[in-house]
């Protein structure tokens, strides 16, 4: 999964996705009959079918971004406040290195730090995030020459396997991306039109995919994304998502979208034709791309491919190997036959 690995180790936070757009259209360009990018910095590969005149369009989705930081202000000695770009816990970032991008193009090494708790009350509390700062190990005004209010910053964490699982970063959702490309490579049928698009500002509203969807106007909508697993000590047993290692999590349900089920049910009897191990996804909270097209595509039955996922909005997100596969095997064969599913 070397490409995977390449993806979770660049940096692109909502809004500053371009190293990203970079390493998709390098990628890409050499399958796709064309490739273009928007104002949004939405990457749209496309392969066109072939055989008859009025083909299906098929828009596969993966967002391009990953959460992040802005530099907010800078005290005197150089300390700086950030505000969060996507959504964080204070807990899971404390303590964490992080990598400041500069308006001059610098990129600097940081911690993530808060304010010392000097009592057992306040050590009994948990952090907050309007408190943390990051230090960057310079005084106040060797911070002000190199870092400005604005400047993005990102999580510094590696890529690494663990076991039958990899850790990263960024896997929400270069984790998608990746499915949407290996996917876009292997499939082989004439009789669609197939849209692979890097969607952009997914952590911040979903906003990328809703310009694309209006764009491309597909009948049928797959995001490819994480979700949350539950499979952990501790997590109740009845609001249990999905495991990791037990397969791709076929969406029916969030809080954003109600998949079609004509287009959920394919898809579930392919997996289940093939003996693609896959889960059934119901997420009480969030949401994905699934719904901006779905709601923006004009006319388009939509679903989402999930990756169960431990640690999800962290710079330590854990997923299962045989998942990815799993995910990527059933998009190739949904693209196989998707002109057979009835619109």
């Amino acid at each position: 999964m070397e490409l995977l690995k390449r993806l979770c180790e660049i940096d692109g936070i909502s809004g500053r996705e371009d190293a990203v757009v970079e390493l998709f259209v390098e990628e890409l360009k050499d399958t796709a009959d064309e490739v273009t990018t928007d104002a949004m910095k939405n990457i749209t590969a496309v392969k066109y079918g072939t055989e008859g005149n009025s083909r299906p369009k098929v828009m596969i989705a993966g967002h391009i971004d990953e959460i992040g930081f802005l530099i907010y202000n800078i005290d005197k000695d150089g300390f700086a406040s950030i505000v969060p770009v996507g959504g964080w816990s204070a807990a899971s970032i404390y303590g964490h290195t992080v990598r400041v991008h500069t308006r001059k193009g610098e990129v600097l090494t940081g911690v993530v730090c808060a304010p010392p708790a000097l009592t057992p009350e306040a050590a009994g509390k948990a952090i907050k995030l309007d408190k943390l700062f990051i230090d960057l190990g310079m005084t106040g005004d060797e911070v002000k020459e190199k870092v400005s209010r604005g400047d993005w910053v990102a999580m510094d964490s590696v890529y690494a396997e663990m076991g039958d699982c990899l850790v990263a970063k960024a896997f929400d959702d270069r984790i998608g991306v990746y499915i949407i490309a290996e996917a876009f490579k292997k499939y082989n049928n004439p009789n669609i039109d197939v849209y692979c698009v890097g969607t952009s500002q997914e952590e911040v509203g979903l906003r990328g995919s809703t310009v694309a969807a209006q764009a491309i106007k597909p009948d049928i909508g797959i995001a490819a994304d994480i979700t949350g697993a539950g499979d952990t000590p501790g997590f109740p047993a009845t609001m249990k998502i999905c495991d990791l290692g037990k397969g791709v999590a076929i969406k029916q349900q969030d809080a954003s979208v109600i998949c079609s089920p004509s287009l959920v049910n394919f898809i579930r009897d392919i997996a289940e034709e093939k003996k693609i191990d896959h889960q059934m996804e119901i997420l009480v909270r969030g949401g994905t791309d699934t719904s901006s097209m779905q709601k923006f595509g004009g006319n388009t039955h939509a679903t989402c491919l999930s990756i169960p996922t431990r640690n999800g909005h962290s710079p330590v997100a854990i997923i299962h190997k045989h998942d990815v596969e799993a995910a990527v095997e059933l998009l190739v064969e949904f693209l196989n036959k998707a002109h057979l599913f009835s619109l």
